[in-house]
């Protein structure tokens, strides 16, 4: 299933994290790019994560 919200991978395009599948699905994404990016794709690709989740996790994770 392709998520419906801002990083490249596997050719599609996510501009958004909505829902927490989209969170996981994210997360997962990143784990694996924590590991040492191989390019400047995959570098640029987990700081764009690492935005979208912290915006993600402000919205929806905060007990404020």
């Amino acid at each position: 299933m392709l998520p419906t919200t801002g990083w490249m991978h596997t050719n599609f395009m996510i501009n958004e994290i909505i829902t927490e599948e989209d969170y996981q699905e994210g997360l997962k994404r990143f784990l694996e790019l924590s590991n040492g990016p191989q390019d400047d794709e995959e570098l640029k690709e987990m700081y764009l994560l690492m935005a979208l989740m912290e915006k993600y996790e402000r919205e929806n994770c905060s007990s404020n």
